[in-house]
């Protein structure tokens, strides 16, 4: 019998908004081992570890700004079958775990991760506008791609917290934000009017450790 060895996961980035593929292997952790998995922009993405049969997860959230602890049972956690990692405060999707390819295949198909966010149910309930946000995260996600969100420090990793009717930009570098307002049709021309985002010209900066 052919027993699984790793577990591939598809999880969006809490600090940089990316949504990229990594696998954790079955062997790294034995003997109460954990992994930490890292995004390649540095941030932290995920903490894998086992205990008592189980696979503990501890996922920082992009949506709700929270540290999510999940747990499965170890058969579930690496028999290849693709599981649903959701945001408790939200309902929304952070991501997916299982084999590899049917990750990818997830991945690759069915539209953007944006475009299945519109299609669940708990997004229309949970933004005052979901058509609006839906557009504002995909502006602002396309503005990043370009080079075109950054921070007035110079750094280019800015974070996005999501709430019902506003996106909330911040740099980890400095501390400086800027608001995003995403609930009705004037603010998304507002957005779509703009070519580049700069962190931190709308309100003066916040060191790191002292946001509220």
């Amino acid at each position: 019998m052919l027993v699984p060895t790793h577990t591939t996961f598809a999880v969006r980035c809490a600090q940089c908004g990316k949504l990229e593929i990594n696998t954790v292997s079955r062997f790294a952790l034995g003997r109460g081992r954990s992994v930490k998995v890292a995004c390649s922009c540095g941030s932290h993405k995920l903490t894998v570890s086992s205990r008592g049969g189980k696979a503990l997860l501890q996922i920082p959230c992009y949506l709700c700004d929270g540290l999510h602890f999940m747990h499965f049972s170890t058969r579930q956690f690496w028999d290849g079958q693709l599981a649903q990692l959701t945001c408790s405060e939200t309902d929304l999707q952070l991501g997916v775990f299982g084999g590899e390819n049917e990750v990818e295949v997830y991945t690759r198909t069915g539209g953007t991760e944006l475009d299945r966010l519109l299609e669940d149910e708990a997004f229309g309930e949970y933004f005052d506008h979901p058509e609006v946000m839906y557009q504002a995260l995909s502006r602002v996600h396309t503005m990043a791609e370009d080079g075109n969100l950054t921070c007035m420090c110079g750094n280019r990793h800015i974070s996005v917290d999501i709430y019902p009717e506003r996106l909330e930009l911040s740099c980890a570098e400095c501390g400086r934000h800027r608001t995003v307002l995403a609930g009705r049709e004037e603010d998304l021309a507002l957005l779509e009017s703009l070519t580049h985002i700069k962190v931190g010209d709308d309100a003066p900066g916040r060191r790191k450790g002292n946001k509220k």
